[in-house]
């Protein structure tokens, strides 16, 4: 819920080169989280799917929304996006990790 709502209250900030680099990489993982759907959708929606490898990514429909989210607290300079962004990742990450290695 948090990195939802955290970053209503925050403005964009895009002044220096870091910025711009954290820009990019929302939109490459944003991105590569649509990709991992379409790929799903269009092979049938086998749940396998939502957790193999893309382009070298493991999970990249976990990966991709934490990266985002991480990458967000950057643009938007705020330290609560960042650490709701690592408790994501935290609790998001190895469960799909775990599932796809009990589905593989």
């Amino acid at each position: 819920m948090g990195v939802i709502m955290v970053p209503l209250f925050y403005t964009l900030h895009l002044q220096n080169g870091f910025e711009v680099l954290a820009l990019t990489v929302m939109l490459f993982s944003l991105g590569i989280y649509y990709y991992g759907w379409v790929r799903y959708f269009r092979n049938g929606r086998p749940y396998r799917l939502l957790f193999t490898p893309l382009m070298g990514i493991p999970v990249p429909l976990a990966l991709s929304p934490v990266l985002y989210f991480l990458s967000a607290s950057v643009l938007l300079h705020s330290g609560y996006l960042l650490l709701f962004s690592f408790i994501l990742g935290a609790g998001h990450i190895p469960a799909s990790l775990s599932d796809y290695q009990r589905n593989a």
